[in-house]
Order: C-alpha cells, then sequence, then structure tokens
C-alpha cells in the first residue's frame, strides 16, 4: 500500500519490473512483465489522455504474459509519469510520439530486439497509427482497439446517438441533461462529464455492462503497482493530461496524417461503443493500405474490448503473432 512492486513471475528467465525511466526530459515508469525474456516484446499505450494502466492491468494481461514481454507505459503526465512541474507545452501529440519512439528504442535495446509488437487503446490508438506510419521500421504488427481516427466526428456522432437512445427510451432526464449541454465540442469539462456519465448508464461507455469503472477503481485502490498516494494522483493526472491535450486532439484528423502502413494492422471495435462509434472508423479502416489487415468487431463489448472480451481479445493477437513467427520460420528456411 505504501511501497510500489509487482509480484514476481517465477522462472529463471522470467522478469517482473516497475522501472522509472527517463523519457523526453521526464521520468516516467514501465511495468514490464513477461514468463521469458526471449519471448517477443509487446508495448500497449493507453488510452485518455490520462487513462494510465500500470496501477490495475496486470490482472488483464497474464495470459499474454506466457507468450510476450508486456510493456505498459503510464505516459507523460499520467499515472506514474505525472508531476505538476510537468511543463504544459509538452503536452502535445508530436512530443507523445517521440516520447513513444523513445520508449520502443529503450526496450529494444534493453531486450535486444530489432522490432516490437504495438497495441493502441482510444487516445493510445490514434498514437500508435502515428507510430507505425512515421516509425514502421520497428514493428511487426498494429493492434487498433477502440481507434480512434477523429475525435471531433467520434463526438459529434457519440452524442447523436447517445441522445437518439435517450429518445428511444423514453429516458426524459436524460434527453434533458444532453440537450442543455448542446452539441460537442464542449467548452467545460464538466459538459464532457454529463456526455460520459450517460454513455455509461446506456451501455456505451467503458464497457457495456457498466461494471469495469468501479472494477478499476478496486483495483487501483488495492494494487501492488501503485500506492495509495498514487492511486489518489492518479485523478489528478487525468485531470491535467485531459485539460492540456484536448483543444489539439479535437483538432486532429487522422485520415490526413495517413493514407497508407508497412506495418500489418488489427482493428477492435465494440458494437457497443458509443465513445468511439465504429462507422467513422471503418470507413478509415476501408481505405488505408497495409501489407495486411483484419477487422474485428466483438459483440459483447463497448469501448473496451479488450478487457470485456479478454479471451476472445487474446486469441486474436496470438493469432497474430504466431502468423508473424511462421512467416519468419518460412522466410528462414527458403520455403
Amino acid at each position: 500500500m505504501f511501497s510500489r512492486m509487482t509480484p514476481k513471475i517465477e522462472g529463471t528467465n522470467a522478469i517482473s519490473e516497475i522501472r522509472k525511466v527517463n523519457i523526453g526530459g521526464v521520468d516516467q515508469w514501465l511495468l514490464i512483465r513477461g514468463e521469458n525474456k526471449n519471448l517477443p516484446l509487446l508495448l500497449m499505450l493507453h488510452g485518455g489522455p490520462g487513462a494510465a494502466q500500470i496501477g490495475f492491468i496486470r490482472e488483464y494481461q497474464q495470459e499474454l504474459e506466457k507468450h510476450f514481454i508486456v510493456v505498459n507505459w503510464d505516459q507523460r503526465g499520467a499515472g506514474l509519469s505525472y508531476k505538476n512541474s510537468i511543463p504544459i507545452e509538452t503536452m502535445n501529440i508530436n512530443q507523445f510520439l517521440h516520447d513513444a519512439i523513445e520508449v520502443v528504442d529503450y526496450i529494444k535495446r534493453d531486450f535486444h530486439k530489432e522490432k516490437v509488437f504495438l497495441l493502441g487503446h482510444s487516445w493510445g490508438s490514434l498514437l500508435g497509427m502515428l507510430a507505425i506510419s512515421k516509425f514502421p521500421e520497428h514493428f511487426i504488427h498494429y493492434f487498433g482497439v477502440s481507434q480512434v481516427v477523429n475525435m471531433s466526428k467520434a463526438e459529434e456522432l457519440s452524442y447523436e446517438l447517445l441522445l437518439e437512445r435517450a429518445r428511444e427510451t423514453n429516458n426524459q432526464k436524460a434527453i434533458k441533461d444532453l440537450e442543455k449541454i448542446g452539441k460537442p465540442p464542449w467548452k467545460h469539462l464538466k459538459h464532457d462529464r454529463v456526455h460520459q456519465k450517460y454513455l455509461e448508464l446506456m451501455g456505451g461507455g467503458i464497457s457495456h455492462d457498466g461494471k469495469l469503472v468501479n472494477e478499476i477503481v478496486k483495483k487501483l485502490l488495492k494494487s501492488k503497482e501503485y500506492t495509495i498516494f498514487d492511486a489518489m494522483k492518479y485523478v489528478n493526472g487525468q485531470l491535467f493530461s485531459m485539460k492540456a491535450m484536448l483543444d489539439e486532439l479535437r483538432q486532429f484528423d487522422l485520415t490526413n496524417e495517413v493514407k497508407e502502413v508497412k506495418v500489418p494492422i488489427s482493428f477492435i471495435m465494440g458494437s457497443h461503443d458509443l465513445t468511439v462509434p465504429s462507422l467513422p472508423t471503418k470507413e478509415f479502416f476501408n481505405t488505408i493500405e497495409a501489407p495486411f489487415k483484419e477487422w474485428f468487431i466483438f459483440n459483447k463489448s463497448a469501448h473496451s474490448p479488450n478487457f470485456e472480451e479478454r479471451e476472445k481479445f487474446t486469441r486474436i493477437v496470438l493469432e497474430a503473432k504466431n502468423r508473424y513467427l511462421n512467416i519468419r520460420e518460412q522466410s528462414m528456411t527458403g520455403l
């Protein structure tokens, strides 16, 4: 409760560590876990901005740790990497992209790997697509979970669909509150909170069953990787990150930045997701050129299919890993 640690993974070649690393001139934290240091690297880019994962992720990735060295990174301004002394001007997409590549370089050197698997969730998926587009030489395969393309369009569609759902169910309180805040973009975070409240109540938010938020909060408070003070600081990091980056994110459109990637991609979307509705992402997916691409809809999930349907998600990741290993083996044998 008052000191950070991560439970040991048994095995002479296993790794289970929390590390502080200076990235982009700022101390940032990594959680590194895997049953064998010879396994491929999988770097996770969390959502938000500010929705750090180190404090709760371990129980969700236990199967992945058998097949990868799984690296979670609390990004600049989030979770363990939050300090109120972080210069606000460094909280921008370009800096985060360079931070991400610096993290990739660091773990590649440390584990003597040529490339890594990359997974981005929500905001992290926007960052992930930029990374594989601009620096493809670092990456084996990319998983875009709840893939963001254009946050402004996603918010507009989210609001329309949420209001439509409220009218269909004759939820007068929701109709009144949503009409009061009006269409996005919203000038105040309290308006975002109203929107988020009804996303959760109507099954289109963090999870379809509405249980995941409370589950994560409990894990943060009981976390071995976070102290109780870290868990309290977590909220400050979220607010700091959102306030610092929201305006830039609302102006950013991935379709203007990425037309083609040289890395295989898998997009994983929740069918009930009203936070990042899948239609704009599907349109982007249909037009982007990639050496290999696949599209998955998770029918029991909203915005967190990687947590809500963990077994299905894990199977997709492992299939991509095995496909890569088979191709590499064939190329080495000359078949």
